[in-house]
């Protein structure tokens, strides 16, 4: 039996960036992943309610005020320049790279 992605979510500031990391997702991996402003609270809420196994995002002035790790236990979280893990090992600032982002959520099937 094949081993299915847990949900991938991007909140973005910039329309650009999230967009073009959701259509690398799908054109590497062939994942589809939620995307939605971080500027927009309800969408937010609405993105991280379906239990992602990475959330992928921009840490914007309105984002700062959302608790993204209770939000999403147990997800790998990525910023532009940091990855934090609730697994045992935390990542470099520099780790937020494309490959580091491929890897995180080919990892994250259950």
């Amino acid at each position: 039996m094949a081993s299915k992605t847990r949900p991938v979510v991007i909140l973005y500031e910039h329309a650009l960036l999230g967009e073009g990391i959701a259509e690398y997702l799908l054109a590497q991996l062939g994942v589809e992943a939620t995307v939605a402003s971080a500027l927009d609270p309800q969408a937010v809420i609405s993105a991280l309610a379906l239990g992602p196994g990475v959330v992928i995002f921009e840490l914007t002035e309105s984002l700062g005020r959302v608790d993204l790790p209770t939000l999403a236990p147990g997800a790998i979280l990525i910023d532009v320049s940091t990855v934090v893990t609730r697994g045992p090992a935390l990542c470099s600032p520099a780790a937020a790279r494309l490959q580091r982002i491929l890897q995180a959520v080919s990892n994250s099937s259950w």
